[in-house]
This record gives C-alpha cells, structure tokens and sequence, in this order.
C-alpha cells in the first residue's frame, strides 16, 4: 500500500483463510534465537478436554496468571489453548 507505514518486525503475522473458513494462525517473531529443529508452537481456541481425550496432556491449566492452558502433544510439543469466546 502507497503511503502505509511498514509494519513493526516484532508484531505477529496474521495467515487467513480468504473465504473465512479456514483457520486463522499466526506467525509470532521471539527474541530468542533458534536452538532446536523446529520452534514452530500453535495456539489454537476450543475445549481442552476433547484434546486431552486425543492423547494431549495438561501442562498447565488456565488460571490467574494466564488466559490460556498449556497442553503437549504426545510426543511432547507443547500449544496453547485458549477458551472460545461465548
């Protein structure tokens, strides 16, 4: 766009499905700098007991100190969970 500002390096990358009906992800920039394969983390929104029922385990449940619950997949990768807005 002529005339737009670039956008910040530090804010997240929004990737959406045009016909609104795939999920919306997106690309979070870290300060920290790659010391593994693959830092790739996904967040996704819904119930975290059909996850669990999946083979995901809790980590940390939501709570004061944050809005989301922190589950890993069964080889260890760990998302997060956010409740669905009502």
């Amino acid at each position: 766009m002529q005339g737009a500002e670039p956008r910040p390096h530090d804010w997240p990358i929004p990737i959406v499905d045009p016909a609104g009906e795939g999920p919306l992800i997106w690309i979070v920039p870290v300060p920290e700098r790659k010391t593994v394969k693959n830092r790739m983390h996904f967040d996704v929104v819904g119930e975290t007991w059909p996850l669990i029922a999946a083979g995901a385990r809790m980590l940390r449940e939501q709570d004061d100190e944050i809005e989301w619950s922190v589950l890993a997949d069964p080889e260890g990768n760990e998302f997060c969970v956010f409740a669905p807005e009502d």
